[in-house]
């Protein structure tokens, strides 16, 4: 099965990190320092704007 969700990626020292939701890493017992792989569906990646919560 298929999960996906909207991750924000972050700049942290000289790396970038993609957030998974709590829900997702208990579901797949995940922890910090696990290695994971990710895969897409097509060459290229989607870039949403993001929203302004203060409106």
């Amino acid at each position: 099965m298929k999960r996906k969700f909207d991750a924000k990626l972050r700049k942290v020292g000289n790396s970038y990190v993609v957030t998974i939701p709590k829900d997702t890493i208990d579901r797949f017992k995940l922890d910090e320092g696990d290695f994971i792989a990710l895969s897409f569906d097509s060459e290229e990646v989607k870039k949403k704007e993001e929203k302004d919560d203060k409106e």
